[in-house]
């Protein structure tokens, strides 16, 4: 895709008629903001709109003073974010839906930002086959996750707006090579991964998506942990990748006819250190749930 179009892709207004494929809102997957073509070493900043599907979790458990952000989501369906298993499973607060709050129409997760939207959360729900593993590696302990996507109702509709709105599911897998996009509040100096550091404000970066074959290496993950449920992308030499903080956020991919943005992927796991050398993000690969996502949403 040229860049060319990849910027026009961003630019779309709301009011565009698009003909949506089953699930999908008519105006879902478009922003009104566009990406610059820069591509900046550890990814840039975002601002207001440009991921308006973007979503922030807050944890209420007593010990998350201030609701800090907690993990990242998508908003879809305009009552529905989904997210990763793992942000939500128990020791995180669980299905209880009194233990959460979703931001939406946001950049900064400190700042107070006209236009942002808070909700109340009415249920929360994992895949029943979730499951974590850890590993010992030659380094220390691998953790990954089986399945790991979860839904969240809120407990009233979004306000859909110039900073708010769904993103698209996906017919099918987008190829290796796409230049798709992950967004979220991870930490916000990759090199320099200190606790505590996520980043205030949304960042972004390209993360191509990359082939199996190579992602099942045995220097990269290997075969037995990436698995036809993952998607694999990002970069061999590291450094521009998902980060601590940025569970359960998307990965975005442009639609075939490069019209609105679509979600390939949920952030799962990864190394840790995170931006090593051949060890990019695995992510949830959305198509592969598609319909157990619709089929819990319609029976909800």
């Amino acid at each position: 895709m040229s860049w060319l179009a990849f910027l026009l892709l961003f630019a779309v207004q709301q009011g565009g008629d698009s003909t949506s494929s089953r699930g999908n809102d008519a105006n879902c997957g478009k922003a009104s903001v566009g990406l610059p073509p820069a591509r900046v070493h550890g990814g840039q900043y975002a601002t207001q709109g440009m991921f308006p599907w973007m979503v922030s979790l807050k944890n209420l458990k007593p010990e998350n003073l201030h609701l800090k952000h907690y993990c990242g989501g998508t908003l879809y369906n305009n009552q529905w974010v989904i997210t990763a298993a793992h942000c939500v499973d128990e020791p995180h607060g669980a299905t209880d839906p009194s233990m959460w709050r979703v931001r939406v129409g946001l950049a900064s997760v400190v700042t107070w930002e006209d236009g942002r939207q808070d909700y109340n959360v009415s249920k929360v729900i994992i895949h029943p086959v979730y499951h974590l593993v850890t590993v010992d590696t030659a380094s220390q302990g691998q953790g990954f996750a089986h399945h790991d996507i979860a839904l969240i109702k809120l407990a009233s509709p979004v306000k859909v707006n110039s900073l708010v709105n769904n993103i698209c599911l996906p017919d099918a897998d987008a190829t290796p090579g796409t230049d798709c996009v992950l967004s979220g509040w991870g930490y916000h100096d990759i090199q320099n991964q200190v606790e505590n550091s996520e980043s205030e404000i949304l960042k972004w970066t390209y993360a191509p998506l990359l082939d199996p074959g190579y992602c099942s290496q045995d220097h990269v993950w290997g075969t037995w942990m990436v698995t036809s449920l993952l998607v694999c992308a990002g970069y061999e030499h590291g450094q521009d990748d998902a980060c601590d903080g940025d569970s359960g956020g998307p990965l975005i991919c442009p639609s075939p006819d490069g019209s609105r943005w679509e979600l390939q992927g949920v952030v799962s796991w990864g190394d840790h250190p995170c931006g090593q050398t051949n060890k990019p993000t695995m992510y949830t690969r959305v198509t592969a749930f598609r319909s157990w996502i619709e089929q819990n949403i319609q029976a909800a």
